[in-house]
């Protein structure tokens, strides 16, 4: 079992990277966790959008 973490700043990028990841190791997929985190830095959103990928 393997784990693999995906952390991008906008959605559209953790997009392209899991695709990427997808194509190039073609893993077996046991188990997939997105998670989306919001912050504010004086007045400016930030976002983090992430994905773990449990596989082997």
């Amino acid at each position: 079992m393997k784990i693999k973490i995906i952390e991008k700043t906008h959605e559209l990028d953790l997009e392209d990277a899991l695709n990427e990841f997808l194509q190039k190791e073609q893993p077996h997929i046991q188990d997939l966790q997105y998670q989306v985190a919001l912050t504010s830095c004086h007045g400016v959103l930030e976002y983090s959008f992430s994905c773990l990928i449990v596989y082997s």
